[in-house]
């Protein structure tokens, strides 16, 4: 048992670390990115949350029942940790379906229940120390782990649903993913509740959660390091036109403007706050950029701004 559970470490925290560092590399790629920063977080807050986790079960047993002071210090650390990563949940709704888009009651759910998940981790914190009978009570874990599952399934459908029009379109197969992981692992917080009020022989310092967490970075290493190559073709390439390919394309000087902010991946919205212009504005800059260089769409657009990119050198 004592080597399965350091493969697990080692394998978990290899691709955890990969995994942020394919999603710092990723946003660099985009120039910045409202959603990959709370997805970072997250991944930040996974990699902590096990550290903590490592040492609590690192620390001898007591003889009594009630944790030793150092536990029930790691105890409140791993809670407040908890509370921290369903907080970022809620910041990733708000982000993948702003207020003013939402056309179903869905989000709203989800940021409730991702809210009252992390209250919850917090009251953990409260009654750990200040009574732990109520702390080991099945009908106080119970509910905790149908208000996760239900958090969690709300949080994947979010996710998944807003994949086909996030933030950047070249976010798609990470949300999409993201989405389809937490809807499939909802329910392992109930499966394991159910395992140990059967009393059966599990794996003692590791639970089901974990490999959620693997999976998640697994899934950040591998799609974020694919995207890296795809739609991470945003703009590293792609400098402000010089006056020069400014006018070969007939581009004014607020088109060469937007057209630099297209391939950094911006929205027609983050365009217009970067430009203090409406959205309207934007499309409008948006159509006449499309029709002087020939283009349909953002892809074709970069394509072009690097060839001639190219050309120019």
């Amino acid at each position: 048992m004592g080597q399965f559970l350091m493969v697990f470490y080692v394998i978990f925290f290899a691709t955890g670390f990969m995994g942020g560092a394919a999603l710092v590399l990723l946003n660099v790629r985009m120039g910045g990115s409202r959603l990959l920063r709370p997805l970072l977080l997250f991944q930040v807050l996974f990699l902590i949350g096990m550290g903590l986790i490592i040492l609590f079960f690192s620390l001898p047993v007591p003889p009594t029942h009630s944790p030793s002071l150092p536990q029930g210090v790691l105890l409140s650390a791993i809670n407040a940790t908890n509370s921290a990563i369903w907080v970022v949940v809620v910041v990733l709704i708000r982000r993948v379906t702003p207020r003013s888009g939402r056309r179903s009651r869905l989000p709203d759910l989800a940021e409730i229940l991702a809210g009252l998940v992390a209250l919850k981790s917090l009251a953990n914190v409260v009654v750990t120390t200040a009574v732990p009978a109520l702390a080991a009570s099945g009908a106080w874990n119970l509910g905790g782990h149908v208000l996760s599952a239900t958090a969690m399934a709300a949080f994947g459908m979010v996710l998944h649903g807003s994949a086909a029009q996030p933030e950047s379109p070249q976010l798609s197969p990470l949300l999409r993913a993201y989405g389809i992981l937490a809807v499939v692992f909802a329910p392992i917080g109930l499966i394991e509740y159910a395992v140990e009020a059967a009393e059966i022989s599990w794996l003692g310092s590791i639970s089901l959660d974990h490999f959620f967490y693997l999976a998640w970075n697994v899934v950040s290493m591998g799609v974020a390091l694919r995207l890296f190559g795809t739609a991470g073709a945003i703009p590293a390439a792609v400098e402000e036109p010089p006056e020069v390919r400014a006018r070969a394309l007939g581009l004014s000087e607020r088109e060469a403007e937007i057209a630099v902010l297209i391939a950094r991946g911006l929205t027609n919205k983050e365009i217009g706050a970067e430009l203090f212009i409406s959205a309207g504005t934007v499309r409008t800059h948006v159509y006449n950029l499309y029709r002087k260089v020939g283009v349909g769409n953002r892809v074709e657009l970069v394509n072009v701004l690097r060839q001639e990119r190219r050309v120019d050198v």
